[in-house]
């Protein structure tokens, strides 16, 4: 979400509720990157001995920095597929909660600071 000033501090909130409702209606999802990978079975009379390999699926994902991956049987790949999607429409939607909620954060503060110049102002008006 981009930085816009001049919002109100309930559009926002009206915004972000919005955002958190759809996180009500997630899926199951799982973190990570359906790959499709060619691999070879071991048997010497297989076609992938003579170089035409299989196809297989992981999931693929970083765990402290090193690269962790899971089978993925091929009756599951549709499925994951979905999941790996909805996990990352989860990622975008807490993204945007938290760009919301920065930006409210942002707006109280400028809206007291305004408020509390103007009541300065108008405090030295009085005494004038």
């Amino acid at each position: 979400m981009s930085d816009e000033k001049g919002i109100s501090i309930n559009v926002l909130k009206a915004r972000r509720k919005a955002a958190i409702k759809n996180l009500t209606s997630a899926k199951p999802f799982v973190e990570g990157s359906l790959t499709k990978i060619r691999v070879t079975c071991g048997n010497p009379n297989c076609r992938c001995a003579k170089g035409e390999k299989h196809i297989s699926h992981i999931l693929t994902k970083k765990v402290r920095g090193k690269s962790k991956s899971v089978y993925v049987p091929v009756d599951m790949v549709e499925e994951v597929d979905k999941w790996v999607l909805e996990h990352r429409r989860i990622k975008k939607e807490l993204k945007e909660i938290s760009a919301l909620s920065e930006q409210i954060i942002k707006q109280h503060v400028s809206t007291k600071q305004a408020v509390n110049k103007n009541l300065k102002r108008l405090n030295q008006s009085r005494q004038t």
